[in-house]
């Protein structure tokens, strides 16, 4: 409703500018016709009988306006029609691929402000056309390499002089290899389903802080095996929301943090209520982020570590984000290159 009231009084702010416009180039074209025709009478161009026929001077005043007004409209359209050049011509580029098409806004505060969103829109198309093509990259990659190991480790596992311990070894590769095709496969059906929900389903009234216990205890053999230094404060607070969604992102969150996290490395999990909301942070001691990869980390197949040597698909942390806007709530993150990363959450907290 905001949106329609600001749109009808941006079209009558336009309409009384052209009017405005419209009556100041009448108002001069008369005041000049008539300056014209007194400078003529007084120095005697037009003969008396011409100007004693009350017909000839109408006339000529009229004739005059016109051309005058003529005049004078085409100085004052020239940055209007210029506008006008500039919007067909960085459109034509825009629609034949050139994203980098740009509109210089001058003159009228809305041919101004047309130029300003056309020029984020063209920027925004750009970053989408990056990001577009980053994808099929990213998701050929990660679709091709499981597939040609499978298939090469299968063409090996046909020769007949294989020892007993190198056909298992084949043949757990090619089934490490299904699974992880088998979880992109998944993880690419989730992120599609995700993308095309609005709506939380199967919402109830949860204890968070049990919830990410539960999702602690099912990572701690992993967190065992490199002998991390887990440090939780957490409490029961309860959130409502998709339960088993709310799952997924404590253990995609915590199975990074264990998987970027160096032997004897450190996890911390704080909890704390502030107002309406509950806000968690999971901080590790790992990598780190470098700055430029801070900002994509949450784009689909996106991968920090480009040279695809840690497990992943990129898929994780856009699953997450999407979950935790479902709910309400907001996921952000923050890292320092070689000194760990800190992911930050906030969610809607059950009134009690």
């Amino acid at each position: 409703m905001k949106r329609r009231i600001r749109h009808v009084l941006s079209q009558v702010r336009l309409s009384l500018k052209f009017s405005v416009m419209i009556f100041i180039i009448l108002c001069l074209a008369g005041f000049i016709s008539a300056l014209i025709m007194h400078v003529v009478v007084k120095l005697g161009i037009l003969p008396n009988d011409m100007i004693a026929d009350s017909r000839v001077v109408p006339i000529i005043l009229l004739v005059t306006c016109i051309i005058i007004g003529t005049i004078l409209s085409i100085v004052a359209s020239r940055s209007a029609i210029k506008a006008a050049e500039q919007f067909i011509e960085a459109s034509s580029r825009l629609a034949n691929g050139d994203f980098t098409a740009r509109i210089e806004g001058k003159g009228l505060s809305e041919f101004r402000r047309m130029a300003e969103n056309f020029n984020h829109m063209a920027k925004e198309l750009g970053s989408i056309e990056v990001l577009r093509s980053d994808f099929i990259n990213n998701f050929s990659h990660e679709f091709r390499t499981p597939i040609v190991s499978i298939k090469g480790f299968a063409e090996i596992l046909k020769y007949d002089d294989l020892t007993v311990e190198e056909r298992e070894e084949y043949l757990n590769i090619v089934i490490e290899e299904s699974s992880r095709l088998a979880s992109l496969a998944n993880n690419v059906l989730e992120a599609s389903k995700l993308d095309q929900q609005s709506i939380l389903t199967n919402k109830q009234i949860f204890n968070l802080g049990e919830q990410i216990r539960q999702c602690v205890l099912l990572l701690d053999a992993k967190i065992s095996e490199k002998d991390i230094n887990l440090d939780l404060n957490i409490h029961d607070y309860k959130v409502e929301g998709n339960k088993d969604m709310m799952s997924q992102v404590w253990i995609n969150l915590l199975d990074n943090a264990i998987k970027f996290t160096p032997q004897k490395g450190s996890i911390h999990l704080y909890m704390k209520r502030e107002d309406d909301k509950i806000k968690i942070e999971i901080q590790d001691t790992g990598c780190g982020i470098k700055q430029e990869a801070v900002a994509k980390i949450f784009d689909k197949f996106y991968q920090a570590d480009m040279s695809h040597a840690t497990k992943g698909n990129g898929l994780g942390l856009s699953i997450v984000k999407k979950i935790v806007e479902l709910h309400g709530g907001s996921i952000a993150c923050e890292s320092e290159w070689l000194k760990g990363t800190t992911f930050m959450l906030l969610l809607p907290a059950v009134k009690e």
